[in-house]
């Protein structure tokens, strides 16, 4: 969700969309992995394309660059209404198993405030995760009551120093997906908690494509339990013997 106000102008407007462009390059896209939706707000919210409409990076980052830049008011309200009855849909692309996150780019305050975060808080209560990019003199009070947690705010002093926040942006998304992937499983009687490196019986494989992309850091500490089901063959976390995975530790089962 890009500011495309008055108080960007078409020059920092063309920084912010090298941005996103930059940002988005540093996940997996695609159909079954990460998808990316765009709208601009102003006075109104306008609607660029929604979460399945671009499957590859070339086609996403060219559809980025060419948003066009609308200029007037910071209706950021409007536009998280606008969010929320069209972006995270099913008919644009929304998938149930895969979490919900908006990133807000924003470099001032919204024409109202108490509006902006009721419509922020009714995405969250849909569990829409949201970070908040504050660039220059962006209301800090404001962001964080948008934001889903304090430490989802990121700030840029300049619209030149957005780039100092591409890894930021990609570690808190990441962080998000690892934590709603890996909820134990609970029942009437019991709760199940998979104490890593915990491999189901069947072939040693990684359930996931790109497990190499997010690097070794995953198969240790707190991600270890998500490595273990989604990367157990790229953290080397079973062996094969004669075609079947040997767990390394049995489940705990608590009653």
């Amino acid at each position: 969700m890009i500011d495309a106000s008055g108080s960007v102008g078409s020059a920092n407007f063309r920084k912010m969309k090298s941005f996103v462009s930059n940002s988005v390059s540093h996940f997996t896209i695609g159909s079954n992995d990460a998808q990316v939706g765009a709208i601009t707000f102003s006075s109104q919210p306008h609607f660029q394309f929604a979460l399945n409409k671009h499957t590859d990076k070339s086609s996403l980052s060219n559809a980025i660059q060419k948003i066009p830049y609308q200029s007037g008011g910071t209706n950021t309200d409007i536009a998280l209404t606008y969010v929320e009855k069209n972006t995270f849909t099913a008919a644009s692309g929304d998938r149930i198993d895969a979490q919900d996150i908006l990133v807000i780019i924003t470099d001032g305050k919204s024409s109202h405030p108490p509006q902006t975060a009721l419509e922020a808080n009714r995405l969250k209560q849909r569990n829409v995760e949201i970070i908040v990019v504050g660039i220059g003199h962006a209301d800090k009070a404001e962001l964080n009551k948008m934001a889903s947690d304090p430490a989802y705010v990121l700030y840029a002093t300049d619209f030149d120093s957005l780039s100092h926040i591409y890894d930021a942006i990609h570690s808190i998304a990441c962080n998000l997906v690892f934590t709603t992937q890996t909820p134990p499983t609970t029942t009437a009687s019991t709760t199940t908690l998979l104490t890593p490196p915990f491999i189901p019986a069947g072939p040693c494989i990684d359930e996931i494509a790109n497990c190499n992309q997010y690097g070794v850091t995953i198969c240790h500490g707190a991600y270890k339990p998500w490595a273990s089901a989604n990367c157990a063959h790229y953290c080397e976390f079973c062996h094969e013997s004669g075609g079947a995975t040997l767990p390394t530790f049995a489940p705990i089962i608590g009653k």
